[in-house]
């Protein structure tokens, strides 16, 4: 039976069914990116933390712009060649749409890559640097939490093989000997029923290698879900038995529960007593012995982990350390040098700007406090020639903004109170960004005149910032290819890892921002990419369909069309709320 409606519209809706079914799925999508934009809004709003404003790069999300908007063009050119009998004209437009496409994915994942590389540390007093880490080098580098172990604790419920992988590969670096910290002995069911056997697994003292003790780890789990499920039948069976008693009421032990409902507390806790006593008498059965981790021994053996794995207690270099993994595995010992070190492109004091001034409205502070602790900040007080460059160009930036302030007090005027009418925002005054970083270095290795128009004049360029601050276009190198400390444009610092309240690469776990503009733009580029295969399939598949009958292609088209408008039109509420606000 042919189907109705398919390629003719319907006379009461002037629709076709195709068209009809899109327009009710784009009404679905209005509210799921309506619910996003809103909620973007409101957490900007009663935001309790400075807003990142302009911290996106402008180019690649104005071409991206572009790129969507010439894409909506050739979409509807590629239909109106279907229109008219043209095949040709629909074959080159889709392509152009296609590439458009493409090319629009690529930008986003230059921007995406540039963001999860990039790194933001918030020290204790709630300044924060951003920049990046130096990859681990002759055990240097990186971002982990490193201990010199003694103990080493897997779960056998729980532990994680690559998180294991990672761990043997440290020890095996560091040489160090494994031993087994205590006695592990497993029981089993015997041939005979009801009886059990013991098993020593392993034994205390016993040095192992990395293959030896994941047999064990495998083994002793094994026995271990085997003795938990075992033990698990007896309790329950245990249970049963004790609600059977408390309700026979032998020799009126419980006559005093008579009148209750065994939903109320002291019932439950009776019951649970005699729970208790029939389990410790083994009434339904033995139970199993149910050792739930294995310990080894290293000896202080070197062990760093990624801090997105768990918690560090005890950060400080020197003093009792323990990590514990998300899998329940802890590796306890003596904190190593854990310090990141970070090439910073920029400094911000918003967030302790923020808290100082709260405290400052409750009286509790004075309005001379925020100057005081921006001058004791550890960001400003970094010793050495890396200390000295930061403390130069946070001087720098001070002169810039009160060359600003007059600038803008030059160009609006005062009012009637004599107040400017226009001042830097906070973000100008309290975040040194990597390009005026750039811009304040040209200007002192010139020896040009510090002005705001030579500052900006020596700002880089959108391309030179493309996707942000790359470091590898503004560090000069030797002729060997290393970088030469003393020319980069960006100070070198090593961050303790007591001194770290959070550190995040730019990625979801950052911030709200963050959050929702991955969750925005990821959910947008999805779309493109689904948007994209359905018109690709025309494209490549839909000769047949234009020989038989060009009229269905061209309403299905004009329906993949319509979805890629909707796409555009995400994507220019998108770029001004991200990229420009």
């Amino acid at each position: 039976m042919e189907i109705p409606y398919i390629v003719n519209a319907r006379k009461d809706t002037g629709l076709n069914n195709s068209k009809i079914a899109i327009w009710l799925f784009l009404a679905s999508e209005v509210m799921l990116f309506g619910g996003l934009f809103s909620s973007y809004i409101f957490l900007r709003i009663f935001a309790d933390y400075p807003w990142p404003e302009r911290v996106l790069p402008v180019l690649p999300g104005l071409i991206n712009t572009f790129i969507l908007i010439a894409s909506s063009v050739t979409v509807v050119y590629a239909w109106a060649g279907l229109k008219l009998r043209k095949w040709n004209v629909f074959a080159i437009n889709m392509t152009i749409t296609l590439v458009c496409a493409a090319v629009f994915m690529v930008f986003k994942g230059m921007e995406y890559n540039a963001k999860f590389h990039h790194q933001a540390v918030q020290y204790n007093d709630w300044s924060v640097v951003d920049g990046h880490t130096h990859y681990e080098k002759d055990g240097h580098g990186g971002n982990f939490y490193a201990v010199n172990a003694d103990t080493v604790t897997f779960k056998l419920a729980s532990y994680y093989d690559p998180y294991l992988e990672e761990i043997l590969k440290r020890i095996e670096d560091a040489k160090a000997e494994i031993k087994i910290a205590d006695n592990y002995i497993s029981t089993q069911v015997n041939d005979a029923e009801d009886q059990f056997k013991e098993k020593l697994i392993a034994t205390k003292g016993e040095e192992v290698d990395g293959d030896r003790l994941k047999e064990i780890l495998a083994e002793a789990k094994d026995y271990f879900i085997e003795a938990r499920t075992h033990n698990q039948e007896v309790r329950t069976e245990a249970l049963r038995l004790a609600w059977k008693q408390f309700r026979a009421n032998k020799d009126n032990k419980y006559t005093e529960f008579a009148d209750k409902s065994h939903h109320e507390p002291e019932v439950k806790e009776a019951v649970n007593a005699l729970h208790a006593e029939l389990v410790a008498a083994n009434a339904t059965g033995d139970l199993m012995n149910t050792g739930d981790s294995i310990a080894i021994s290293l000896d202080g053996a070197l062990i760093k982990v990624d801090p997105d794995w768990g918690r560090m207690n005890g950060k400080k270099e020197g003093g009792e350390s323990l990590v514990k993994l998300k899998d329940s595995t802890t590796i306890a010992g003596i904190a190593a040098d854990s310090g990141m070190e970070l090439d910073v492109d920029a400094i911000d004091f918003q967030h302790m700007v923020m808290k100082l001034k709260e405290k400052v409205a409750e009286g509790v502070e004075d309005a001379s406090a925020i100057e005081a602790a921006i001058a004791k900040s550890p960001i400003l007080n970094i010793q050495g020639k890396e200390g000295d460059r930061i403390r130069n160009l946070w001087k720098l930036h001070e002169k810039w903004v009160d060359l600003f302030t007059q600038e803008l007090v030059e160009d609006y005027g005062l009012d009637e109170d004599g107040n400017p009418n226009r001042v830097p925002t906070e973000r100008d005054i309290y975040r040194l960004t990597w390009k005026h970083m750039v811009a304040y270095k040209r200007i002192q290795d010139n020896n040009l005149e510090f002005t705001l128009a030579e500052v900006k004049n020596q700002l880089p360029s959108m391309i030179e910032g493309f996707v942000g601050a790359d470091h590898k276009i503004f560090n000069p190198k030797d002729d060997s290819g290393k970088v030469i400390p003393e020319d980069s444009h960006f100070p070198s610092i090593t961050i303790p890892r007591e001194q770290i309240r959070f550190e995040s690469v730019f990625s979801p776990k950052m911030n709200n921002y963050y959050a929702i503009y991955f969750t925005i733009t990821g959910l947008h580029g999805l779309h493109v990419i689904g948007g994209a295969l359905v018109l690709a399939y025309y494209l490549f598949f839909g000769r047949k369909m234009y020989n038989e009958n060009p009229e269905w292609l061209a309403n299905r088209v004009e329906v993949g069309g319509l979805f890629w408008h909707f796409v555009d039109l995400v994507w220019i509420f998108a770029f001004p709320i991200f990229y420009l606000m």
